[in-house]
């Protein structure tokens, strides 16, 4: 029985429809994987399916006959492209990033399909398809760090940031902006071997990096611990020649024993001002 050309276009429609809408949750809503590289198996298996919907879909339409013919070249182009601009979409999107290795692991998928079809449609072996899913599954952790086997759920329990515009006595000394940030650790016993790494804060009229802040835990029972982080008296984050800024987004990364937990990503947080 023919399959309608128009179910193989339709179904890759629905598919980059689906990955749209999954990579618009906000990480803290987002489902955790729970083993080492699960996040990068689970890129490579939604990207091999969508080099072989691209695969399908081109094959059977006849509009454009360059398309067709190197059906393979292209699918693998599109699949390239499309996980590109997932990335750059997550980047605006609460709590989620935007990750080089991810886009490794899509990529990866769909090489490895690549080489499949290449493999059935041609009749020879290509033994660098499991070389590249081996080496893609074993090397690439986010950012270059191992990623920890067992991780607790985390979330963002507060955020806020504001600016202490109080007199004070020697003004040079002030510390005008003020932040503090809750995490909320749950889901395994709680221990306070966590680090905060990256630190960065990205303001509409000014970008501050390897500034100095604090970090405070908060054991509340065995399975639930709050971090909290927040400004250190003694670092000045303003660049007094700008004008207040108005919104801030706090981006850091959450290790223990120098393996990456998570990446953290806030929401453009309001700066209030206290007086």
């Amino acid at each position: 029985m023919k399959i309608n050309p128009r179910i193989y276009h339709i179904s890759l429609f629905t598919y980059c429809l689906i990955i749209f809408i999954l990579s618009s949750i906000p990480g803290d809503d987002f489902p955790q994987v729970g083993f080492q590289f699960g996040d990068k198996i689970v890129h490579f298996i939604i990207y091999a399916i969508l080099f072989s919907l691209f695969f399908y879909s081109l094959k059977n339409q006849s509009k454009y006959v360059r398309l067709q013919k190197f059906a393979l070249e292209f699918s693998f182009l599109f699949t390239v492209l499309y996980g590109i601009t997932d990335e750059l979409h997550q980047y605006f999107v609460p709590y989620r990033s935007c990750e080089f290795y991810d886009w490794v692991a899509d990529a990866a998928g769909g090489l490895f399909m690549y080489l499949m079809f290449k493999y059935f449609s041609e009749k020879r072996k290509i033994m660098a398809a499991a070389v590249i899913m081996s080496s893609v599954i074993g090397c690439s952790g986010t950012d270059n760090y191992p990623v920890q086997k067992s991780s607790p759920h985390i979330r963002i329990e507060s955020e806020e940031t504001w600016l202490n515009l109080m007199p004070v006595v020697d003004d040079e000394l002030r510390n005008v902006l003020c932040f503090s940030i809750k995490l909320n650790f749950s889901g395994k016993k709680s221990d306070t071997d966590y680090t905060i790494t990256d630190f960065k804060i990205d303001l509409n009229n000014d970008k501050l990096r390897n500034k100095k802040f604090l970090q405070q835990f908060t054991s509340v029972n065995d399975s639930v611990l709050l971090l909290n982080i927040y400004q250190s008296p003694d670092e000045i984050y303003l660049d007094k020649t700008k004008e207040y800024p108005e919104e801030a987004v706090f981006t850091f990364k959450i290790m223990k024993n120098d393996r990456l937990i998570k990446s953290v990503k806030t929401q453009k947080i309001k700066v209030q001002k206290t007086y």
